[in-house]
């Protein structure tokens, strides 16, 4: 299938109107276009394009998606001692740091700063607990998602409660954007995840810092767009 055919398919199914969710709750949205693709997993293997992530959703959308993670070598402490020091008991016990940090001071008192060259991550007091360069950051997040394919869905209940989806916005993003990626942060529209805790051995596990974008504003994370319907 290539954009051609593909930007067809999606045109057949925008002309059908509402249609029934194939799945209950938020993944609903993204499963049923998926499905109805014959799609086995939220990717597109287009022969012109190369494999593009396909994500979908409501309109309008306060959620947020991940973009991508992102921790190697940004702790200026050892992730033990960052857990200990700013981190809680988990409900198993375990010492953790499981947050969201945006610009504004979160209940651990941590949030984001950014400088020319870095985005930074601050305690209370302004200690630098990590730190991602700017070119770095950029170009990993080029790395991991170069390309998007973005479709928007109106959502509804019919009589009996079942939601319905009338996809009829959809674009392919390309060129992922630098300023537009740190514009958002500072306004608080990309969050940053901290997930990791101590395990019985006292080690670390981490499961990766994730950098999410509120889904309304997936578009400016990108310099080129092209209208698919």
């Amino acid at each position: 299938m290539n954009l051609r055919q593909f930007k067809s398919k999606l045109r057949n199914i925008s002309a059908q109107g509402f249609m029934p969710s194939k799945r209950k709750g938020n993944t609903g949205v993204g499963y049923t276009l998926e499905t109805i693709l014959g799609l086995k997993e939220n990717n597109v293997r287009l022969p012109d394009l190369g494999r593009i992530e396909l994500k979908s959703k409501r309109r309008p959308a306060s959620s947020f998606v991940t973009m991508f993670t992102f921790n190697r070598g940004v702790w200026k402490s050892p992730q033990s001692s960052i857990i200990k020091q700013y981190g809680y008991r988990d409900s198993t016990g375990r010492k953790a740091l499981k947050c969201t940090v945006t610009v504004k001071s979160n209940p651990q008192g941590l949030r984001l700063t950014t400088t020319k060259q870095a985005l930074q991550l601050r305690d209370r007091k302004g200690k630098i607990i990590a730190s991602w360069n700017d070119d770095a950051l950029m170009e990993y997040f080029a790395q991991k998602l170069p390309s998007l394919i973005l479709v928007i869905a109106d959502s509804r209940l019919d009589q009996k409660g079942r939601e319905e989806f009338h996809y009829n916005e959809a674009y392919l993003l390309r060129s992922p954007s630098k300023i537009g990626l740190l514009k958002l942060i500072r306004q608080g529209h990309v969050v940053v995840d901290l997930r990791m805790h101590l395990k019985s051995n006292g080690q670390v596990r981490n499961r990766g810092t994730a950098f999410r974008v509120a889904e309304d504003n997936l578009l400016q994370c990108f310099t080129k767009r092209m209208d698919l319907l």
